[in-house]
């Protein structure tokens, strides 16, 4: 592969990612302050999620990943499969649509009325987006080009964060579903994820050959080592991710089936 040089970060991407961190978890803790329709839970969760983006997207870590493969990809990993579902735990659509700020709850509540923005959110289509994402951000032209342009990095790093909380949306609970998915249908999208999750690692773990531009200070031996490891963390990291989801979405499951089967008693109670 080509050698290029060390790329930079312009550090105007920590000042923006700082201030929309900050920013989104003020609003958050002031709507929850005044409706206190979150539970304890659910903010640890969503708080937890934001303070993993503020370490991964400002600071020193940021600026590394541009130029060393698997620190980008404990980024892709921890903002597409564990920072996304976090935040959608956290329940903030519910949230910010019950806001009495009209600055904020009516362009969310024209948004979620929209046609198109509303079939985003069918559990298919956020399969088919995260899937998308994930295959053109390691084994097309864009993969290459954001190891070559800091700001193509960050694009790639932002489309990590849309396609993971799209895709979770349909899957995890807590936000008003425009469509909701079926509980046996979550699982089976879990399970269905985790095959092409593992694979990319796999294949970028195995792989002998390079995919990716290097910076001037690695020969390609150390580039591939790089790719490597990196392949080997997603491989690893993927499947324990995973799993946790699988094991939460499983359980609500049956907690669903118990309330259903406590309602029909007590229906069947009323009526005799």
């Amino acid at each position: 592969m080509d050698m290029h040089a060390q790329l930079m970060l312009n550090p105007l991407w920590d000042f923006l990612f700082a201030f929309l961190i900050l920013a989104t978890g003020l609003l958050y803790w002031s709507e929850n302050r005044r409706q206190k329709v979150i539970s304890a839970v659910r903010q640890l969760l969503f708080y937890l999620g934001l303070a993993l983006i503020f370490i991964l997207l400002v600071g020193p870590i940021a600026h590394k990943a541009v130029n060393v493969f698997w620190i980008h990809m404990i980024q892709h990993i921890m903002l597409m499969m564990l920072i996304s579902p976090l935040l959608v735990l956290g329940s903030p659509v519910k949230l910010f649509l019950n806001s009495r700020k009209t600055w904020l709850q009516k362009p969310l509540q024209k948004l979620s009325e929209n046609f198109l923005v509303r079939q985003l959110f069918r559990a298919q289509v956020g399969f088919v987006l995260f899937l998308t994402v994930l295959i053109v951000t390691h084994f097309s032209p864009l993969a290459n080009a954001g190891m070559m342009n800091s700001n193509i990095h960050v694009v790639e790093l932002i489309l990590f964060l849309i396609g993971g909380f799209i895709y979770y949306y349909s899957v995890m609970e807590g936000n008003p579903q425009p469509y909701p998915t079926p509980y046996s249908h979550r699982v089976i999208s879990l399970f269905a994820m985790m095959f092409p999750e593992t694979m990319v690692g796999f294949f970028l773990y195995s792989g002998n050959r390079l995919l990716h531009s290097l910076p001037h200070f690695m020969n390609n031996s150390m580039g591939l080592s790089d790719q490597h490891r990196g392949g080997a963390i997603m491989w690893a990291m993927g499947m324990l991710i995973d799993s946790m989801w699988i094991v939460l979405a499983t359980r609500d499951w049956f907690e669903n089936e118990k309330r259903l089967g406590e309602d029909e008693n007590d229906l069947i109670r009323t009526t005799t």
